[in-house]
């Protein structure tokens, strides 16, 4: 039977994504980003915090520039950024997310250049047209009802010549199984292969440039593979690995790596 796509709260709030979030990942809620040919993944925090470097590299822009974290998450993206002299609105769908956020700035120390509130990225007409130097998206656009209107609100709230970076996955299979994982994860509208620059083009974007890092994911996905490989067969047995959508992810992301990739693309407004 198929199963229902949850929303993206029912995603997050289950007990698999928290203690995976919480326990594998640090509560930081994206990959890492390894040397080529990387095989032990550890620490994975110390490969987070090499990500989010590689989003601030893309982003070039200079201490003071005001920045917009969309899709927020536990607020380790916007801390980082702030750390590094910028100053972050962040928004997140889910309640919970934005407390933790708070939290976290506040532990931080950056919690005078980080503003932390509930946002939906589809629609933020609290926030003045033309007022971000930067926005950017860690693996959560993936999470999108309607891509194409979140693109423009991004343009309409960029500056002339500001920039958009998004970290994402995208795909060219139509195997079944990667599809009930995105609808389970409630990523169904994530793009074709290629899908990306196409929508961001449509929406009046320039200057796209694209960093494939799939390679450079792969210790993660790997050790998912690896780590999930013996529970993931028991659920298949019993049929109820449609409610371990981490896990099934996981492992088979790893069967079919190859089918998709991981890319940092930069856009630009024009002025």
């Amino acid at each position: 039977m198929k199963q229902e796509c949850p929303s993206v709260e029912e995603y997050y709030r289950s007990i698999e994504s928290r203690i995976g979030y919480r326990f594998i990942l640090g509560n930081a809620r994206h990959c890492g980003l390894w040397k080529d040919g990387t095989l032990w993944p550890f620490p994975i925090s110390t490969a987070q915090a090499a990500m989010r470097e590689k989003l601030y590299a893309r982003l070039r822009l200079s201490s003071g520039c005001r920045v917009l974290d969309a899709g927020a998450g536990s607020g380790r993206v916007a801390a980082f950024m702030a750390e590094r002299g910028l100053h972050v609105q962040a928004i997140d769908i889910i309640p919970a997310h934005v407390e933790q956020a708070k939290k976290f700035v506040e532990a931080r120390n950056v919690k005078d250049k980080v503003s932390v509130q509930v946002g939906d990225y589809h629609n933020l007409k609290g926030l003045e047209s033309s007022s971000f130097d930067g926005i950017y998206t860690m693996e959560t656009l993936v999470h999108a009802d309607d891509p194409e209107k979140a693109l423009r609100e991004f343009r309409r709230l960029l500056r002339p010549n500001g920039v958009l970076v998004i970290h994402e996955a995208d795909f060219h299979t139509d195997a079944v199984v990667l599809a009930d994982i995105r609808r389970l994860a409630h990523c169904q509208r994530t793009p074709a292969e290629g899908g990306y620059e196409t929508l961001l083009a449509e929406a009046g974007f320039h200057d796209v440039e694209v960093h494939d890092l799939t390679t450079m994911v792969l210790p993660l996905w790997r050790f998912f593979g690896i780590l999930g490989a013996i529970p993931y067969a028991f659920m298949r047995l019993l049929g109820v690995q449609h409610h371990f959508v981490n896990t099934m992810a996981g492992v088979e992301a790893y069967r079919h790596w190859g089918n998709g990739r991981y890319v940092s693309i930069r856009a630009v407004k024009r002025a």
